[in-house]
């Protein structure tokens, strides 16, 4: 049943992200200000949602499968937040520099290719 519900919950989750960039270009706004409004929407609703929620299966369909296809970023901010919040400091840190650095360089590196 997670399965599932991760399925249409990315189906959901995936036609939003493009409605909004839809949206966000017919305004005459580059496609990038769309990625930094999904991506700043997705980490509120996923701490919101996280923060909401008892039930595990509607936990799932939001948090993995709507705002997983929504936007990724969220999942790195909610990552981020709970080293931070757990005190591993050092941990939180590297964390940010090796997701940062290392998705830009990375991203570099296959566009450079």
């Amino acid at each position: 049943m997670e399965w599932i519900m991760i399925a249409l919950g990315g189906g959901v989750g995936a036609s939003l992200r493009y409605a909004v960039t839809v949206f966000i270009t017919k305004l005459n706004y580059p496609v990038n200000y769309a990625t930094v409004i999904v991506n700043l929407i997705g980490s509120f609703l996923l701490g919101l949602v996280i923060q909401k929620l008892n039930s595990e299966l509607i936990l799932t369909f939001l948090a993995i499968g709507v705002l997983g296809a929504f936007t990724t970023f969220s999942t790195f901010a909610f990552d981020l937040v709970k080293l931070f919040n757990e005190k591993y400091v050092t941990k939180t840190i590297i964390y940010l520099s090796i997701t940062l650095v290392g998705g830009l360089a990375m991203f570099a590196l296959g566009f450079y290719i």
